[in-house]
């Protein structure tokens, strides 16, 4: 039986919505020095006919950047769990030197690792409705519940264009909705500590089977720091799949944490502009992003380009079973032939999914 902490958990990463005065207070506007060091060394690659797969940190030697860099590292591990990175030029430049530039800036803060089973690590963030079945929401334009990513330390997203209307960036601290559902319901909040079954929606290795054999938890503390990994839907397809129904009191504590998560007072909501780089603490921070309509015209369409990050060493320590894709290590591992499947649609009719999220911002 997991241990849960009986009183409030403190943490950097503890904050809520009455913690700042406004989002633009949390974005941190990148100079004219900074800008042309990343263009230009940008530049030496493509000179050199190098996209952003051929290259890594030792490709960008940044100095300028070097201090911007490192503080928005501390504040990923010790501080906030999040920063706001603006006035890149992404929407700008050509789609090529966007992902160039953000692949590179990612590489300062640890190791890109693989996001799907096809092996990409790096991941376009666009509306491929009818042109790519997936149960990966991220390539809708569906709101999305708060949620983290399955198998990163810190993940970035880098935006390149914005939606016609909607696709609101919303992040709730993780610590903050413990404490809360801890105040509320220490019972149900017992049940996140226990954990789920995950399914693996067609992206684990033939090996480990369709769902995680262990449960993994929503909450686990390690070395007295908390952390959290969840997404409702592969914990709704996990226990139906295992032939395990979910409780009603698990179903009741799993409610009560989408509530807080995007509740007024806890969660923080800003529109991401082209240029803004938003990285987070996948660890302790929570992310989503409301429904949008997108512009009919191609080259407008709302893109984000995705980083998922292993941190070095040191970064948040977890149990092993939380990075349940790849034997305690971030990132999903390549499967030749394989690809994500699972019908996303007839789980929301299910209870135990939660149903398609409304969060009200």
């Amino acid at each position: 039986m997991p241990v849960v902490s009986s009183v409030p958990l403190s943490d950097p990463a503890n904050w809520n919505a009455a913690t700042f005065s406004s989002p633009a207070s949390c974005a941190r506007e990148l100079n004219a020095a900074e800008i042309l060091e990343l263009t230009q060394i940008c530049e030496s690659l493509e000179a050199r006919g190098l996209s952003w797969n051929d290259t890594s940190r030792a490709d960008f030697p940044f100095k300028v950047l070097a201090p911007l860099l490192e503080e928005t590292l501390h504040d990923l591990k010790q501080g906030r769990g999040f920063a706001l990175l603006r006035g890149l030029p992404l929407g700008s430049w050509s789609k090529d030197r966007a992902r160039l530039a953000a692949w590179g800036l990612g590489t300062w803060f640890g190791e890109h690792v693989s996001q799907t089973v096809q092996g990409q690590r790096l991941v376009n963030v666009t509306d491929v409705t009818g042109k790519e079945p997936s149960p990966r929401q991220y390539k809708t334009s569906q709101e999305l519940r708060l949620h983290m990513d399955p198998a990163s330390d810190i993940i970035g997203l880098a935006c390149v264009q914005d939606a016609k209307s909607g696709g609101e960036s919303v992040i709730t601290s993780a610590i903050a909705v413990h404490n809360a559902m801890l105040a509320q319901r220490p019972d149900l909040l017992a049940e996140l500590y226990r954990g789920f079954y995950w399914h693996r929606f067609g992206e684990g290795r033939p090996e480990d089977g369709p769902y995680t054999r262990d449960l993994v938890p929503v909450f686990a503390q390690v070395n007295g720091q908390l952390s959290c990994r969840y997404v409702r839907s592969p914990i709704a397809a996990g226990h139906k799949e295992a032939g395990v129904p979910l409780t009603d009191s698990q179903i009741e504590a799993l409610d009560l944490l989408d509530t807080l998560c995007a509740s007024p007072e806890l969660r923080l909501s800003f529109r991401m502009q082209p240029g803004d780089l938003l990285l987070l603490n996948n660890l302790a921070v929570l992310h989503a992003r409301t429904q949008f309509d997108d512009h009919p015209e191609i080259e407008k369409r709302r893109h984000m380009v995705r980083l998922w990050i292993e941190a070095p060493e040191g970064f948040r320590a977890v149990p092993e079973v939380i990075n349940f894709f790849n034997s305690g290590r971030c990132g999903i591992p390549f499967q030749a032939g394989q690809r994500a499947e699972y019908d996303i649609k007839a789980l929301y009719k299910e209870r135990a999914s939660g149903g398609v999220v409304k969060l009200g911002v």
